[in-house]
């Protein structure tokens, strides 16, 4: 075992771990546990770093102190590229990059020749192995990696498609769920859907063959009904049906050379048993650092464990209490089998992070105490968190107000009002030392959102709600996607009538129950409708076929009610609007909802219903997940886009977008598992409300809690889960590797129905306890978050009709006197009934105000004014595509004129901003009504070179660049061409930090958005950060067109700059033209106040 050096040189040429850390930052130095780990041998080691403890400098340290002390450590100096730091997220291995370049360059000095530290994700890591080793297992190495939409819709086509029968009365849309589910955990833990098949098949064959009570089975009873235990497991029936539907769902993938990141992991595992890569990897990298191990699944241990072994250097950082993500297949107990498998407690070296630099003392209170129940990790512990006054003995800020806050309303509605208040309050505290406090909600489920944003709203404060599940819950998204569902699902009257009952339509009663008995008289005449038979008739015709065959203005129905002119008009105006949407479905998926989005007039409501352009900037980012949507399909369809979103709403931890980085002001609200790696000033952590009886449900711990306190005065808690048993796809504990961690279900002494019942219920119990810890682990997640103001509530009264109590996780807080309580509001009589409110209901858009009415005047005096052009009448009006033709006459007519006055968009991109450069008018007629531009072979070809040049830096990409060109000739050959002459550029043996980043920024009054190719840290020749845009062509000849295209660079410079808060002066910016093999730097960009004023027409 290697001694760490702690002081003193040793030959003259290493420095201690006090003298290097003197060099970076004279005014500080490491803790003693952050010392011990900067300067460890090279065992093994693992790392338990708590919260906030400052591991990502400790690493970059670590680093540092390798390449010092390279000769001593390895016999030879060592390069930075041979340690490899894998972490779970590209942001997380941006920062880590960044950090250790800096730092290498503080101590080493700058070198333009050196290269940078190894630093990936470890699905990066095992797609490089993928890319590089494949062959060597028959798998393509060049395969797409593909999003979670793009494997939705695989896995949508073979449910479609599937002929067979299917013991399930389960959705389309869960069934697509459950297959994509069930195909990736297969891989996840080295198994087959047909093995898990047979081992389902063998465990029902085994219990039908029990006794059961009066003649009946363990799974059937004497009257051939299934028993409460059949039913219990009905998820093994499931499981049997599903196993061919994976396993055609992979061999699809498999013969579309496509891979997902469980594929990588599985052939990750099988190349670390080549002894061939074993050798290549560990001569390769003679160092290893895997930073949020605990977020590892128990495959990626086995990739590791296989590949570097006992006896390389390995150093595993993480935090059994974050482990969250038990749910995408990761291991609670990852820490501990990381001992297991790197030698056993005797050869592990075990250290700890203990001091907290983000959470002040009084979060760190609650938060340890929270902890302090979970379970140990066998040879793994966990210290306490220390704050840094702690460490450091000295007082903690002063604050008016408590740290944290326990609150119980009295209703849902007086807890998100409090929530708000809370920041408000805390806010105003924080900002009168000058700074502009951040803050943020974190909510246990999606459904939370609605009552919060609109406390929010109310309170005056700019919110942001982070994630495709909250973005379509936002009004005028939801609006789109009804009118989109009902122009494609005639059984969709649930979304038909939040159009009826938006302000658009504004149907009254008489005409709403006019328009129900007008659905019942027209299924009653529709051809095969038969009375006799039960249910038919509900099926044969719904309320959206009533609304596609309106009657005339003198119908009455059989109870006596009819429309109103005014109401039948409104329906005529919503029948229109449906039909022309499916008229026009033949378009792509982004074309459809587009033209949705102009024929319901949303763009205009946009703008006029918040001209901040939030509703806009709503709508453009679900425009840009349904590209996202369509990029991973040849034929991306209506309906598989609306069952994915269906998915993305009941879903509460998945199909979520990346949280970005929060605009100035902005209260984020999102789920406490997107929450994870970030921090703010301000959190707030409502829902801990459960039900007061053993039924009740609780929101957090999610699940039925009942408390009961044991003779020691503590909380004891007993909760029943079904566990794998639950979920259709959910692959059994028994064939997970983790199955030694995991509930068991014991059926090994099972020997009739008694027995098995008896065996289910000990797993129920079993799998309930487990599945608190879990939710605690996400509590204690969701608390250290806040830096200093928190604040944990729940309400007496939910939606439920019986009173509510306390969460476990908050009666502990509160017993524990860790929290400020004074703020509890008494508790309801047992006889109480929950007070009644309103229900409110967010329609979009609102009822207008008198400036909002005037503006939606004046946009359709105009439309008024442009559609009363003549045009000759001609025979073709009455046909269906005689509005379109229309419009493009009507278009033809006014192209010759000049530009007319277009309002500014609240959402502009770069491209936008260079399109005006060239010429304003011009940008203008196509801003007033959009032309899609004609694909050309230049475009294809730039996009499929940065495809190309993404998958070179190890960023997967839903796009296979030869695929794209495959049917273009000789532009394959040109792609080949711009590869190599990329491969032999200065730029391809650098490292970015970034890669493809979508960046906002506010600028003169609107939003400007950029997608910036690359961002490169300094060194590797580079003196600043170096953001670069790739072309695939030549530099411009022309000094005009050079001077539009440098405002893009001038943007992308500018919002890089902003967004990581970094001098300006201190970013540069270039072209790199691949087809002239020239690399353009601009002798000077636009600032910021130029810009604007080009926005300003000035």
């Amino acid at each position: 075992m290697t001694e760490p050096i702690e002081s003193g040189h040793v030959d003259g040429y290493s420095r201690t771990v006090p003298e290097l850390a003197a060099i970076i930052s004279p005014d500080t130095s490491p803790t003693p546990e952050q010392s011990a780990i900067i300067g460890a041998g090279l065992e093994p080691t693992l790392i338990v770093a708590g919260a906030g403890s400052g591991k990502t400098e400790t690493l970059s340290m670590r680093m540092v102190y390798l390449l010092d002390h390279g000769e001593r450590l390895f016999g030879r100096p060592i390069s930075p590229d041979e340690i490899l730091c894998l972490t779970f997220t590209r942001k997380a291995a941006a920062e880590i990059a960044e950090r250790a370049a800096a730092r290498i360059t503080s101590v080493f000095g700058a070198d333009p020749a050196r290269p940078p530290v190894s630093v990936a994700t470890y699905n990066g890591y095992a797609a490089s192995l993928v890319a590089e080793h494949g062959l060597r297992l028959g798998t393509d190495p060049d395969a797409a990696t593909l999003t979670d939409a793009a494997l939705w819709q695989i896995a949508d086509a073979v449910v479609s498609q599937w002929s067979d029968p299917v013991d399930t009365a389960a959705s389309v849309s869960t069934l697509t769920r459950a297959v994509s589910s069930f195909a990736a955990q297969t891989r996840e833990h080295l198994t087959t859907p047909f093995e898990v098949r047979d081992w389902a098949r063998g465990t029902l064959d085994g219990l039908a063959a029990l006794p059961g009570a009066r003649g009946g089975t363990a799974l059937v009873n004497a009257n051939g009904n299934p028993t409460p235990e059949a039913n219990a497991l009905k998820q093994l029936t499931t499981l049997i049906d599903l196993a061919p539907m994976a396993h055609e769902f992979l061999r699809r993938k498999r013969e579309g050379s496509y891979l997902d990141f469980s594929d990588q992991v599985a052939y990750g595992v099988a190349l670390a048993d080549l002894d061939t890569v074993q050798a290549i990897e560990r001569s390769r990298y003679r160092v290893v650092l895997l930073d949020e191990f605990q977020d590892t699944s128990p495959a990626q241990l086995r990739l590791f464990a296989r590949m570097f072994g006992a006896d390389h250097p390995v150093m595993a950082v993480g935090d059994p209490n974050q482990a969250i993500y038990g749910f995408r297949g990761a291991s609670a107990s990852a820490l501990s089998a990381f001992v297991e498998q790197f030698g056993g407690a005797e050869h592990v070296s075990r250290r700890s992070l203990s001091v907290s630099w983000r959470n002040e003392a009084a979060v760190l209170a609650a938060a340890n105490m929270v902890a302090s129940a979970l379970p140990e990790q066998g040879a793994v512990r966990v210290e306490p968190l220390r704050s840094t006054g702690q460490y450091l003995g000295r007082p903690e800020p002063r604050r008016a107000a408590p740290g944290v806050v326990a609150h119980m309303a009295q209703d849902l509605s007086d807890e998100a009002d409090a929530v708000a208040a809370f920041i408000v309050a805390r806010r105003r505290e924080i900002g009168r030392s000058g700074v502009q406090p951040t803050a943020a909600v974190l909510c246990r489920r999606r459904s939370q959102f609605g009552s919060i944003v609109e406390a929010l709203a109310k309170a005056g404060l700019d919110y942001e709600v982070v994630g495709l599940g909250g973005l379509i819950d936002t009004p005028e998204v939801a609006e789109l996607i009804a009118l989109l569902q009902v122009a494609h699902d005639p059984s969709r009257g649930d979304s038909l009538m939040r159009l009826l009952a938006g302000e658009r339509i504004a149907l009254g009663p008489r005409d709403l129950m006019a328009l129900k008995d007008w659905s019942d008289h027209d299924a009653d005449r529709s051809p095969g409708a038969d009375r006799s038979v039960p249910g038919l008739r509900e099926h044969a015709r719904t309320i959206v076929d009533g609304l596609d065959s309106l009657p005339g203005p003198a119908w009455v129905s059989r109870e006596g009610r009819s429309f109103t002119p005014e109401g039948l008009a409104r329906l005529a105006t919503l029948r229109e609007v449906v039909r022309a949407i499916r008229q026009h479905t033949y378009l792509s998926l982004t074309e459809t909802i587009a033209f949705a989005e102009r024929a319901w007039c949303l763009d205009i409501e946009a703008e006029v219903s918040r001209p901040d352009g939030r509703a806009s900037r709503n709508v453009d980012a679900f425009l840009d997940a349904a590209r996202t949507f369509a990029a991973g399909a040849e034929r991306a369809t209506l309906g598989a886009f609306l069952a994915w979103l269906d998915a993305a709403r009941d879903e509460e931890r998945g199909l979520t977008a990346p949280v970005k980085e929060p605009e100035p002001g902005a209260v984020q609200v999102l789920t406490c598992h997107s929450a994870k790696g970030l921090e703010w000033d301000i959190v707030a952590v409502p829902g801990l409300t459960q039900g007061a009886s053993t039924r009740g449900r609780s929101q957090f711990p999610s699940g039925a809690v009942p408390t009961v306190v044991s003779e020691d005065g503590r909380r004891r808690i007993m909760v029943k889960d079904s566990g794998w048993m639950s979920e259709a796809g959910q692959l059994p504990y028994p064939l997970r590797l983790d199955r030694d961690d995991l509930p068991p279900l014991d059926l090994g002494d099972v020997v009739d129905r008694a027995s098995l019942k008896e065996a289910i219920e000990d797993f129920k119990a079993e799998a309930g306890a487990h599945r608190v810890d879990e939710e605690r682990r996400l509590f204690y997640v969701a608390l250290t978050r806040a830096r200093s103001h928190v604040l944990l509530s729940g309400s007496w009264w939910t939606a439920a009709a019986s009173r509510s109590a306390p969460s476990l996780f908050l009666a502990e807080l509160r017993d524990a006197g860790v929290v400020d309580d004074t703020s509890w509001a008494p508790e309801p009589a047992e006889d109480a009934e929950r007070p009644v409110r309103e229900p409110a209901m967010a329609l979009w858009p609102g009822p207008p105000s008198a400036e909002q009415a005037t503006r939606r005047d004046l946009a359709a005096r105009v439309r008024e004014a442009l559609d009363a052009r003549e045009q000759p009448a001609t025979a073709w009006e009455d046909l269906p595509f005689g509005r379109d033709i229309e419009a493009m006459l009507a278009e033809r007519a006014r192209r010759g004129g000049p530009a007319a006055a277009v309002p500014m968009p609240g959402h502009l991109t770069a491209s936008h901003l260079v399109a005006m450069r060239r010429d304003r008018d011009a940008f203008a007629r196509q801003l007033r009504r959009p032309v899609p531009q004609e694909p050309t072979l230049a475009s294809a070809r730039g996009t499929a070179m940065h495809a190309w040049i993404e998958a070179h830096y190890g960023h997967p990409t839903l796009w296979e660049p030869d695929a794209m060109l495959a049917d273009d000739g000789d532009d394959g050959d040109d792609i080949a061409a711009l590869r190599a002459t990329f491969e032999a550029s200065e730029w391809a043996g650098r490292q970015p930090s970034d890669i493809e980043v979508k960046v906002e920024m506010p600028l003169g009054g609107v939003t400007i958005r950029s997608r910036i190719d690359a961002v490169f840290p300094p060194g590797q020749g580079l003196d600043k950060v170096t953001v670069v845009d790739w072309k695939s062509g030549a530099p411009p000849p022309d000094a005009d067109e050079r001077a539009a295209r440098e405002v893009q660079l001038a943007i992308y410079r500018l919002a890089w700059s902003a967004w990581k808060g970094i001098p300006l002066e201190e970013v540069d910016a270039a072209f790199y033209y691949v087809g002239a093999d020239t690399t353009v730097w601009p002798e000077r960009l636009l600032e910021r106040d130029e810009i604007v004023a080009l926005l300003r027409g000035e």
